[in-house]
């Protein structure tokens, strides 16, 4: 076979470019630490580090989301807890009240550091984030959620939620609108509310009662109605009487599976009313106190009306106590929650990482083995091309 002299030199030269360009890749891989430097190197784990990395991706946006909704939640939760302060200051300064050796002067005072307090409740329901929303605004996040106007106070807000993705199937909401933590509360003692008739003239004070008997209670509006000092009737919301009864002061009067307590000397033609519960918002529930607070009462029937109206301000403030309560213990839990997935993110991020290093690292030890062979074989190949160009007859003629 004739092997020419071009030949043997284009042979040579390749192999010395071959052995240049893996011992160059090699070089590469030692310099990145990466296995995989093109899809070539190995096409199925190109593709899988690519789902891997996708994957990571999405694990640390949820992670992000997470961070930001935990700054959230610990904030609204601190904001809660803040306003059931309030409230509880509020109701003592309101059992304050109710004692019958204050004066005018005493209730007015009292009623001075009530709006204290409501100024303070009200800047608690404005409050705002670190990025200068309003956290109880719902949608609605760059203006002031609540305000008070001529007609009392309003709510400015919506009531959506802004859901983060903490999770690959799981969302959270970053909050509660201020609708649902300030505007809602069930006065009276949750069930019904008690009240005095505005034109009763005599010193009857009725305490907010119970449900004495769940399954007789149908959420129907009743009167208990005085035809004299020892005498009433219960009539139904049509003003039909529907039972009769006679009167002990401090005794009870069950009527419609409600149970109140009237004491005092009610005249004859007072009446007390007991209708279901209804929403109310916090703000005007402390507003209306103070201004009962503040107006002169000068015989015992205008005082009989003001405890009347602090036992109703005293029994809605234990329902909004017990309102803020239940949404801090919401909150609570969806921190927990949060926490849980937060966890479950921070081990599918190590698993992923810990795939990713098993396709995309290099093993140095395998590598480094590699490239002293790659330089080997370079070194043979530049020698036998020297010996080759050596190989000529004009060297022996």
């Amino acid at each position: 076979m004739r092997i020419s002299t071009s030949q043997m030199y284009t042979n040579s030269v390749t192999s010395m470019l071959n052995q240049q360009s893996k011992l160059a890749a090699t070089q590469q891989q030692l310099s990145t630490g990466k296995r995989i430097l093109t899809p070539s190197d190995d096409p199925v784990g190109a593709v899988r580090s690519l789902e891997l990395s996708r994957a990571q991706e999405q694990t640390e946006q949820y992670m992000r989301n997470s961070e930001l909704l935990d700054s959230r939640l610990r904030l609204e939760e601190s904001v809660v807890g803040s306003s059931i302060d309030v409230v509880q200051r509020i109701r003592e300064l309101t059992v304050q009240a109710n004692n019958d050796s204050q004066s005018n002067e005493s209730r007015l005072s009292i009623a001075s550091e009530l709006r204290q307090q409501l100024d303070n409740l009200l800047a608690y329901a404005n409050t705002k984030d670190s990025s200068g929303h309003f956290i109880f605004a719902g949608y609605q996040e760059g203006s002031a959620p609540f305000s008070k106007t001529a007609n009392g106070y309003s709510y400015n807000g919506d009531d959506g939620q802004r859901q983060l993705q903490i999770g690959p199937s799981r969302r959270m909401a970053d909050g509660d609108p201020g609708s649902d933590v300030y505007m809602s509360i069930l006065n009276g003692n949750g069930q019904f509310i008690a009240s005095a008739a505005d034109g009763n003239t005599g010193t009857g004070i009725i305490n907010a009662g119970s449900v004495a008997n769940v399954q007789a209670f149908n959420h129907d509006t009743v009167s208990v109605r005085f035809n004299s000092e020892t005498q009433y009737d219960i009539l139904d919301s049509g003003g039909a009487v529907i039972d009769s009864g006679d009167y002990l002061s401090g005794g009870d009067i069950q009527v419609a599976g409600m149970s109140v307590n009237i004491k005092g000397t009610p005249a004859a033609g007072d009446e007390f009313t007991l209708e279901p519960s209804k929403r109310q918002d916090l703000f005007s529930m402390v507003e209306a106190l103070a201004l009962s607070l503040e107006t002169p009462r000068k015989n015992p029937t205008e005082r009989a009306e003001q405890h009347n109206e602090i036992n109703t301000a005293l029994s809605s403030f234990d329902r909004a106590i017990d309102h803020l309560i239940q949404k801090q213990s919401s909150i609570g839990a969806r921190m927990e929650s949060l926490q849980r997935q937060t966890d479950i993110n921070s081990g599918a991020s190590l698993q992923i990482s810990e795939n990713l290093s098993l396709i995309n690292d290099l093993d140095y030890a395998e590598a480094i083995s590699r490239f002293s062979q790659q330089q080997a074989a370079l070194q043979a190949a530049q020698q036998a091309f020297a010996k080759t160009q050596g190989l000529s007859l004009f060297n022996y003629i």
